[in-house]
C-alpha cells in the first residue's frame, strides 16, 4: 500500500473512530492541503515515519484540525464574538480583537497539527 493511501474519510472514520468531520467531501476539502505539507517535510527528510501507516493517521488528524479552525474562524464553532445584543444592551469588539483571535488560532492550529506528527513520526534536526 502506498503512502497516503489511507488518507480518506473511511479510514478516519472507520479505522480512527473519529467523527468531528462530517463527511467525505469535507474531509476531502482539507486533504490535499495536509497532504502536501507532510510531503514536503519528508522530502526534506525533516520526519520519519514511526510505524507502518502513522504517516496517513497523522494527516487525517492533521485534516480534522483544519476542519477545527475553519470553524472557528468563520464563527461556527465559538469563535471569537465580535459583537452581541442581549435584550436593551448592545457591545461590540473592535475587529482587531476578532483579528488577533484569528491569528491566535492559525498558531494554536500549527502547534496542533505538530503535535499528531510528533506522535506518529519522528521529528529529525535539519535537512539530511
Amino acid at each position: 500500500m502506498a503512502q497516503f493511501d489511507n488518507v480518506t474519510y473511511e479510514h478516519y472514520s472507520g479505522a480512527l473512530g473519529r467523527a468531528i468531520v462530517p463527511d467525505a467531501a469535507t474531509f476531502n476539502q482539507y486533504k490535499l492541503e495536509n497532504v502536501l505539507y507532510i510531503e514536503s517535510l519528508l522530502n526534506d527528510g525533516l520526519i520519519k515515519e514511526r510505524k507502518a501507516g502513522g504517516i496517513d493517521d497523522a494527516c487525517c488528524m492533521m485534516i480534522e484540525e483544519s476542519y477545527n479552525a475553519a470553524q472557528i474562524e468563520s464563527g461556527s464553532a465559538g469563535g471569537a464574538i465580535t459583537s452581541e445584543s442581549i435584550g436593551g444592551y448592545s457591545y461590540s469588539k473592535s475587529s482587531k480583537a476578532a483579528d488577533i483571535q484569528t491569528e491566535k488560532n492559525a498558531k494554536s492550529t500549527a502547534e496542533k497539527k505538530y503535535k499528531w506528527l510528533a506522535l506518529y513520526c519522528d521529528i529529525l534536526n535539519g535537512v539530511r
